[in-house]
């Protein structure tokens, strides 16, 4: 079931692109697994469910994707991107931005699509945007994912970078939030008042943003990280904002309040 939500007249709506298994100890560190196991089940030794949900902003015809998961890659997990895009009725043709939160893997194989001996946009009129601090440092290393996932959009001209906190339409406006990678970013949505904040991977797991000291341990730098989860969390209660995960399968969409420690979260209801 996909779950969507009106923000004012844009339509919120995740696609599923399957699920994982994570290791909970490396989401909450530093964090120990009895401080943060409560209410996620986590298996004996710590791992447990995760989801890959880029998600579709919907303004009348016009669709804006932020990530775009998995895309041909691990075909042996349940659902993708694809069936979920065509359950809302909206096919990849239709699709006029990509926001790319960050260049790692799950979030960024569905940016093209095998062909021949090439790969190619998987939405072809789309615009596709990122930070040019994230896309130069992926560039520098000239890895797989460069030259799969972002030299043919380059060579296409529909790759657009951008430097820092940009709005980029009425409602939209990328939001430099650096610590998970070096140019990270999170997506804010304006309707009719209200605000909404797509995190990327700011936060995988809800807890994430009740402790915000407890973050990736993978991250370019935990100490960004933490800080740029610290702003986001003091903004979201003093603008009532919901909040939405890529990772969480349970509790992906919601508010947030001040607690005695740290915050907690009230979710959403559609």
């Amino acid at each position: 079931m996909i779950f969507s939500y009106g923000l004012g007249s844009i339509r919120l709506s995740h696609v599923h692109d399957g699920y994982g298994a994570i290791d909970g100890n490396r989401v909450f560190y530093p964090a120990s697994q009895e401080e943060w196991s409560p209410g996620l089940a986590p298996d004996r030794v710590g791992f447990m469910m995760h989801a890959y949900q880029p998600l579709l902003i919907s303004e009348g015809a016009r669709h804006t994707l932020v990530d775009t998961g998995f895309g041909e890659e691990n075909p042996r997990r349940r659902g993708s991107m694809f069936e979920s895009m065509q359950q809302v009725g909206v096919h990849p043709d239709e699709i006029s931005r990509v926001i790319i939160t960050h260049a790692h893997g799950d979030h960024v194989s569905g940016n093209t699509l095998a062909h021949a001996e090439s790969f190619r946009p998987t939405f072809p009129q789309a615009e596709y945007v990122i930070q040019e601090r994230e896309i130069a440092a992926l560039r520098e290393a000239d890895d797989e994912d460069w030259r799969k996932r972002f030299q043919p959009l380059v060579e296409r001209g529909q790759l657009r970078t951008i430097d820092g906190t940009t709005q980029i339409s009425g409602s939209l406006t990328c939001w430099a939030t650096p610590g998970h990678t070096i140019g990270h970013q999170s997506v804010l949505i304006n309707c009719e008042g209200q605000q909404a904040l797509v995190l990327g991977d700011l936060a995988l797991f809800y807890k994430n943003m009740e402790r915000p000291e407890w973050g990736a341990s993978w991250a370019w730098s935990c100490e960004v990280d933490e800080e740029s989860r610290r702003k986001v969390a003091e903004w979201a209660v003093e603008n009532d904002a919901i909040l939405i995960l890529y990772h969480d399968p349970r509790n992906a969409w919601f508010r947030l309040r001040r607690a005695d420690e740290g915050y907690r979260v009230v979710p959403l209801e559609g």
